[in-house]
Protein backbone atom coordinates (compact mmCIF):
# COMPACT_ATOMS: atom_id res chain seq x y z
CA UNK A 1 0.00 0.00 0.00
CA UNK A 2 2.08 2.65 -1.36
CA UNK A 3 4.34 3.80 1.75
CA UNK A 4 1.79 4.13 4.45
CA UNK A 5 2.78 1.26 6.55
CA UNK A 6 6.30 2.80 7.03
CA UNK A 7 4.86 4.62 10.01
CA UNK A 8 3.18 1.92 12.32
CA UNK A 9 6.09 0.94 15.10
CA UNK A 10 4.70 -2.65 16.72
CA UNK A 11 1.91 -2.19 19.40
CA UNK A 12 3.63 -4.56 21.84
CA UNK A 13 3.98 -2.12 25.16
CA UNK A 14 5.40 -3.67 28.12
CA UNK A 15 3.97 -3.75 31.18
CA UNK A 16 6.23 -2.25 33.97
CA UNK A 17 5.75 -2.89 37.97
CA UNK A 18 3.96 0.06 38.98
CA UNK A 19 0.89 2.33 37.95
CA UNK A 20 3.59 5.35 37.90
CA UNK A 21 5.67 3.33 35.44
CA UNK A 22 2.73 2.46 33.85
CA UNK A 23 1.80 6.05 33.27
CA UNK A 24 5.35 6.82 31.90
CA UNK A 25 5.58 4.16 29.70
CA UNK A 26 2.68 5.23 27.80
CA UNK A 27 3.05 8.91 27.87
CA UNK A 28 6.32 8.52 26.73
CA UNK A 29 5.10 6.18 23.99
CA UNK A 30 2.57 8.89 22.72
CA UNK A 31 4.68 12.04 23.07
CA UNK A 32 7.33 10.29 20.75
CA UNK A 33 5.19 9.14 18.01
CA UNK A 34 2.87 12.96 18.37
CA UNK A 35 6.87 14.25 17.97
CA UNK A 36 7.90 12.22 14.81
CA UNK A 37 4.75 13.24 13.72
CA UNK A 38 4.68 17.00 14.10
CA UNK A 39 8.19 17.34 12.96
CA UNK A 40 7.75 15.42 9.69
CA UNK A 41 4.61 17.87 9.32
CA UNK A 42 7.16 21.05 10.22
CA UNK A 43 9.98 19.88 8.16
CA UNK A 44 8.27 21.70 4.62
CA UNK A 45 7.71 25.15 4.87
CA UNK A 46 4.40 25.49 3.21
CA UNK A 47 3.22 23.66 5.81
CA UNK A 48 4.63 25.28 8.69
CA UNK A 49 3.10 28.63 6.70
CA UNK A 50 -0.69 26.50 6.42
CA UNK A 51 -0.71 25.34 9.58
CA UNK A 52 0.90 28.69 11.77
CA UNK A 53 -2.04 30.87 10.05
CA UNK A 54 -4.70 32.23 12.38
CA UNK A 55 -2.32 31.74 15.24
CA UNK A 56 -1.94 34.25 17.85
CA UNK A 57 1.68 35.04 18.89
CA UNK A 58 1.32 34.16 22.60
CA UNK A 59 4.92 33.56 23.01
CA UNK A 60 8.63 34.32 22.10
CA UNK A 61 8.45 31.29 20.20
CA UNK A 62 5.18 31.79 18.07
CA UNK A 63 6.15 34.98 17.47
CA UNK A 64 9.71 33.91 15.76
CA UNK A 65 7.68 31.43 13.32
CA UNK A 66 8.37 33.71 10.33
CA UNK A 67 12.10 33.31 10.98
CA UNK A 68 12.01 30.02 11.47
CA UNK A 69 10.29 29.20 8.03
CA UNK A 70 12.88 31.67 5.91
CA UNK A 71 15.64 29.33 7.31
CA UNK A 72 13.37 26.01 5.98
CA UNK A 73 12.57 27.58 3.01
CA UNK A 74 16.43 27.48 1.68
CA UNK A 75 17.32 24.72 -1.17
CA UNK A 76 19.85 23.45 1.29
CA UNK A 77 17.30 21.18 3.48
CA UNK A 78 18.94 18.42 5.04
CA UNK A 79 17.24 15.32 4.70
CA UNK A 80 18.35 12.68 7.51
CA UNK A 81 16.72 9.52 5.76
CA UNK A 82 17.66 10.28 2.42
CA UNK A 83 19.58 7.38 0.00
CA UNK A 84 22.42 9.05 -1.78
CA UNK A 85 24.09 5.66 -1.65
CA UNK A 86 22.95 5.27 -5.66
CA UNK A 87 20.57 2.95 -7.08
CA UNK A 88 21.73 -0.01 -5.51
CA UNK A 89 21.69 1.06 -1.97
CA UNK A 90 17.83 2.75 -3.19
CA UNK A 91 16.60 -0.42 -4.28
CA UNK A 92 17.69 -1.97 -1.29
CA UNK A 93 15.82 0.59 1.10
CA UNK A 94 12.84 -0.13 -0.73
CA UNK A 95 12.82 -3.91 -0.60
CA UNK A 96 13.66 -3.85 3.15
CA UNK A 97 10.61 -1.46 3.78
CA UNK A 98 8.30 -3.00 1.68
CA UNK A 99 8.95 -6.24 2.01
CA UNK A 100 8.56 -5.95 5.77
CA UNK A 101 5.19 -3.98 5.48
CA UNK A 102 3.58 -6.44 3.15
CA UNK A 103 4.31 -9.84 5.29
CA UNK A 104 3.69 -8.12 8.71
CA UNK A 105 -0.05 -9.13 9.51
CA UNK A 106 0.80 -6.85 12.86
CA UNK A 107 -1.11 -3.87 13.90
CA UNK A 108 -3.08 -1.45 11.64
CA UNK A 109 -1.66 -3.38 8.39
CA UNK A 110 -3.24 -6.41 9.49
CA UNK A 111 -6.41 -4.74 10.46
CA UNK A 112 -7.00 -3.28 6.73
CA UNK A 113 -5.53 -5.73 4.57
CA UNK A 114 -5.28 -9.04 6.62
CA UNK A 115 -8.40 -10.49 3.32
CA UNK A 116 -6.11 -9.41 1.07
CA UNK A 117 -2.98 -9.33 -1.02
CA UNK A 118 -3.88 -6.55 -2.74
CA UNK A 119 -1.24 -3.32 -1.32
CA UNK A 120 -2.86 -0.36 -3.12
CA UNK A 121 -5.11 2.55 -1.60
CA UNK A 122 -7.99 1.33 -3.89
CA UNK A 123 -10.93 3.38 -5.66
CA UNK A 124 -13.70 3.60 -3.47
CA UNK A 125 -17.58 4.45 -5.31
CA UNK A 126 -20.59 4.30 -3.03
CA UNK A 127 -21.11 0.57 -2.70
CA UNK A 128 -17.19 -0.20 -1.71
CA UNK A 129 -17.12 -1.19 1.85
CA UNK A 130 -13.59 -3.30 2.33
CA UNK A 131 -9.89 -2.69 0.92
CA UNK A 132 -9.86 -5.89 -1.19
CA UNK A 133 -12.94 -4.24 -3.06
CA UNK A 134 -11.47 -0.86 -3.50
CA UNK A 135 -8.04 -2.20 -4.85
CA UNK A 136 -9.79 -4.82 -7.67
CA UNK A 137 -12.41 -1.69 -8.41
CA UNK A 138 -9.01 0.33 -9.13
CA UNK A 139 -7.47 -1.94 -11.09
CA UNK A 140 -10.85 -2.91 -12.90
CA UNK A 141 -10.75 1.17 -13.71
CA UNK A 142 -7.49 1.12 -15.00
CA UNK A 143 -7.84 -2.29 -17.83
CA UNK A 144 -11.14 -0.54 -18.75
CA UNK A 145 -9.11 2.01 -20.45
CA UNK A 146 -6.87 -0.36 -22.30
CA UNK A 147 -8.89 -0.43 -25.93
CA UNK A 148 -8.64 -3.84 -27.00
CA UNK A 149 -7.08 -6.53 -24.02
CA UNK A 150 -5.64 -8.51 -26.22
CA UNK A 151 -1.79 -9.83 -27.05
CA UNK A 152 1.12 -9.70 -23.79
CA UNK A 153 0.74 -7.36 -21.30
CA UNK A 154 3.28 -6.30 -18.57
CA UNK A 155 2.45 -5.59 -14.59
CA UNK A 156 4.96 -2.67 -14.03
CA UNK A 157 6.01 -3.52 -10.37
CA UNK A 158 3.29 -6.08 -9.83
CA UNK A 159 3.90 -6.43 -5.82
CA UNK A 160 2.54 -9.82 -4.06
CA UNK A 161 0.94 -10.76 -7.34
CA UNK A 162 -2.98 -9.73 -6.77
CA UNK A 163 -2.83 -7.78 -9.61
CA UNK A 164 -1.10 -9.97 -12.30
CA UNK A 165 -3.69 -12.84 -10.67
CA UNK A 166 -6.75 -10.25 -11.35
CA UNK A 167 -5.15 -10.10 -15.33
CA UNK A 168 -5.80 -13.69 -15.82
CA UNK A 169 -9.36 -12.55 -15.91
CA UNK A 170 -8.35 -11.10 -19.42
CA UNK A 171 -5.43 -12.61 -20.47
CA UNK A 172 -3.79 -16.53 -21.12
CA UNK A 173 -1.40 -16.64 -18.43
CA UNK A 174 1.46 -17.08 -21.10
CA UNK A 175 0.93 -13.81 -22.11
CA UNK A 176 0.92 -11.49 -19.03
CA UNK A 177 4.13 -10.52 -17.42
CA UNK A 178 5.33 -8.91 -14.23
CA UNK A 179 8.01 -7.78 -12.63
CA UNK A 180 9.34 -5.91 -9.28
CA UNK A 181 12.70 -5.46 -7.79
CA UNK A 182 11.72 -7.75 -4.69
CA UNK A 183 12.78 -11.27 -5.18
CA UNK A 184 10.43 -11.77 -2.15
CA UNK A 185 7.63 -10.58 -3.85
CA UNK A 186 8.26 -11.93 -7.24
CA UNK A 187 7.49 -14.91 -5.32
CA UNK A 188 4.37 -14.62 -4.08
CA UNK A 189 3.81 -13.94 -7.36
CA UNK A 190 4.63 -16.71 -8.80
CA UNK A 191 2.69 -18.61 -6.24
CA UNK A 192 -0.50 -16.15 -6.74
CA UNK A 193 -0.39 -16.38 -10.84
CA UNK A 194 0.82 -19.38 -11.90
CA UNK A 195 1.83 -19.74 -15.33
CA UNK A 196 2.64 -15.71 -15.50
CA UNK A 197 5.73 -15.02 -16.40
CA UNK A 198 7.02 -12.85 -12.98
CA UNK A 199 10.25 -11.65 -13.23
CA UNK A 200 13.01 -9.47 -11.09
CA UNK A 201 13.43 -6.48 -12.54
CA UNK A 202 13.40 -2.88 -12.38
CA UNK A 203 10.69 -0.70 -14.12
CA UNK A 204 13.57 1.82 -15.11
CA UNK A 205 15.53 -0.33 -16.88
CA UNK A 206 13.10 -2.99 -18.56
CA UNK A 207 15.11 -6.24 -20.40
CA UNK A 208 12.70 -6.74 -22.89
CA UNK A 209 12.95 -6.11 -26.70
CA UNK A 210 11.37 -3.35 -28.27
CA UNK A 211 7.94 -3.57 -29.22
CA UNK A 212 7.40 -6.66 -27.46
CA UNK A 213 3.98 -5.56 -25.52
CA UNK A 214 0.66 -4.45 -26.52
CA UNK A 215 -0.10 -2.88 -23.15
CA UNK A 216 1.43 -2.29 -19.14
CA UNK A 217 -0.35 -1.32 -16.26
CA UNK A 218 1.26 0.12 -13.24
CA UNK A 219 -0.43 0.57 -10.10
CA UNK A 220 0.66 3.25 -7.24
CA UNK A 221 4.84 2.58 -8.01
CA UNK A 222 5.51 5.71 -10.45
CA UNK A 223 6.11 7.85 -7.23
CA UNK A 224 9.19 5.45 -6.09
CA UNK A 225 10.74 5.17 -9.49
CA UNK A 226 13.95 6.75 -10.30
CA UNK A 227 12.60 8.40 -12.33
CA UNK A 228 9.01 8.50 -13.92
CA UNK A 229 10.42 9.92 -17.23
CA UNK A 230 12.73 6.90 -17.34
CA UNK A 231 9.92 4.28 -16.83
CA UNK A 232 7.67 6.48 -19.17
CA UNK A 233 10.46 6.01 -21.65
CA UNK A 234 11.35 2.63 -21.17
CA UNK A 235 7.47 1.82 -21.39
CA UNK A 236 7.44 3.88 -25.28
CA UNK A 237 10.51 1.82 -26.16
CA UNK A 238 8.81 -2.17 -25.31
CA UNK A 239 5.08 -0.96 -26.23
CA UNK A 240 4.18 -1.96 -29.77
CA UNK A 241 2.83 0.77 -31.90
CA UNK A 242 -0.35 1.36 -30.85
CA UNK A 243 -0.06 -0.19 -27.44
CA UNK A 244 -1.86 0.93 -24.70
CA UNK A 245 -0.12 2.53 -20.75
CA UNK A 246 -2.20 2.72 -18.04
CA UNK A 247 -1.21 3.32 -14.57
CA UNK A 248 -2.53 5.03 -11.26
CA UNK A 249 0.03 7.31 -9.16
CA UNK A 250 -0.22 10.03 -6.17
CA UNK A 251 1.48 12.82 -6.02
CA UNK A 252 3.19 14.74 -3.26
CA UNK A 253 2.11 18.06 -2.12
CA UNK A 254 5.60 19.34 -2.08
CA UNK A 255 8.79 18.40 -3.70
CA UNK A 256 11.20 18.43 -0.64
CA UNK A 257 8.47 15.16 0.72
CA UNK A 258 10.92 13.33 -1.57
CA UNK A 259 13.91 14.25 0.57
CA UNK A 260 12.30 13.31 3.89
CA UNK A 261 11.98 9.25 3.68
CA UNK A 262 14.29 6.89 1.94
CA UNK A 263 11.87 5.22 0.10
CA UNK A 264 11.31 8.33 -2.24
CA UNK A 265 13.85 8.89 -4.60
CA UNK A 266 15.27 12.72 -4.64
CA UNK A 267 13.39 15.67 -5.63
CA UNK A 268 13.64 15.38 -9.48
CA UNK A 269 10.44 12.81 -9.83
CA UNK A 270 8.29 15.48 -8.30
CA UNK A 271 5.16 16.56 -10.48
CA UNK A 272 2.86 18.83 -8.90
CA UNK A 273 -0.63 18.67 -10.83
CA UNK A 274 -2.02 16.50 -13.67
CA UNK A 275 -1.21 18.56 -16.01
CA UNK A 276 2.24 18.25 -15.62
CA UNK A 277 1.66 14.89 -15.82
CA UNK A 278 0.11 15.34 -18.99
CA UNK A 279 2.55 17.04 -20.10
CA UNK A 280 5.46 14.29 -18.97
CA UNK A 281 3.15 11.70 -21.27
CA UNK A 282 3.34 13.83 -23.95
CA UNK A 283 6.76 14.68 -24.74
CA UNK A 284 7.58 11.55 -23.64
CA UNK A 285 5.94 10.60 -27.51
CA UNK A 286 2.66 9.30 -25.85
CA UNK A 287 -0.37 10.15 -28.08
CA UNK A 288 -3.63 9.98 -26.94
CA UNK A 289 -3.01 11.01 -23.44
CA UNK A 290 -5.84 11.06 -20.87
CA UNK A 291 -5.05 12.09 -17.28
CA UNK A 292 -8.21 11.74 -14.54
CA UNK A 293 -7.96 13.56 -11.05
CA UNK A 294 -9.40 10.65 -8.74
CA UNK A 295 -7.70 11.93 -5.46
CA UNK A 296 -11.46 12.00 -3.84
CA UNK A 297 -12.31 8.45 -5.11
CA UNK A 298 -8.33 7.39 -3.83
CA UNK A 299 -6.70 8.48 -0.91
CA UNK A 300 -9.30 10.88 0.20
CA UNK A 301 -12.19 7.62 0.18
CA UNK A 302 -9.61 5.39 1.68
CA UNK A 303 -8.62 7.89 4.59
CA UNK A 304 -12.18 8.40 5.95
CA UNK A 305 -12.32 4.46 5.92
CA UNK A 306 -9.56 4.07 7.69
CA UNK A 307 -10.10 6.48 9.96
CA UNK A 308 -13.87 5.00 10.48
CA UNK A 309 -12.66 1.46 11.01
CA UNK A 310 -10.18 2.07 13.66
CA UNK A 311 -12.17 4.16 15.68
CA UNK A 312 -15.15 0.76 15.45
CA UNK A 313 -11.97 -1.11 16.71
CA UNK A 314 -11.15 1.00 19.54
CA UNK A 315 -15.04 0.66 20.52
CA UNK A 316 -15.08 -2.81 20.49
CA UNK A 317 -11.70 -3.16 22.70
CA UNK A 318 -9.47 -4.33 19.79
CA UNK A 319 -7.46 -1.09 19.83
CA UNK A 320 -6.00 0.72 22.69
CA UNK A 321 -5.81 4.43 23.40
CA UNK A 322 -2.15 4.07 22.32
CA UNK A 323 -2.90 2.36 19.20
CA UNK A 324 -5.36 4.64 17.96
CA UNK A 325 -3.64 7.81 18.96
CA UNK A 326 -0.74 6.39 16.81
CA UNK A 327 -2.63 5.14 13.70
CA UNK A 328 -4.70 8.59 14.07
CA UNK A 329 -1.35 10.50 13.90
CA UNK A 330 0.13 8.86 11.28
CA UNK A 331 -2.91 9.29 8.51
CA UNK A 332 -2.95 12.80 10.10
CA UNK A 333 0.52 13.24 8.41
CA UNK A 334 -0.25 11.11 5.33
CA UNK A 335 -3.06 13.72 5.06
CA UNK A 336 -1.26 16.90 4.57
CA UNK A 337 1.65 15.24 2.30
CA UNK A 338 -0.50 13.36 -0.25
CA UNK A 339 -1.75 15.52 -3.16
CA UNK A 340 -3.40 14.48 -6.15
CA UNK A 341 -4.14 11.03 -6.92
CA UNK A 342 -4.83 10.46 -10.75
CA UNK A 343 -5.54 7.60 -13.46
CA UNK A 344 -3.59 7.66 -16.59
CA UNK A 345 -4.06 6.55 -19.88
CA UNK A 346 -1.50 6.68 -22.99
CA UNK A 347 -0.65 5.09 -26.74
CA UNK A 348 2.74 4.86 -28.05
Amino acid sequence: MVFFSRFFNSIYIPVPDTTQQFEEVLKSRLFSSISNQIGMIGYVAEDLRKISQGFESQSDTIGHIDEDIEYLSSDGLENPESADGGSESFTGTINTYYDEAFYNDDGIMGLLLGDTEFRNIGYWDDQTTNQNSAAENLQDALLEMIPQKAGRILDAACGMGASTKRLMNYYAPENIWAINISEKQIKSTQKNAPGCNAKVMSAVEMGFEDDFFDAIECIEAAFHFETRKKFLEESMRILKPGGTLVLSDVLMTSKHRLEQHAVFPDPKNHIQTAEEYEELLRDTGFKNVVVKDVSREVWGAHFLFVVNRIHEEFYHGRLNIVQLTEILWTYYYLDAITGVCLFASAQK
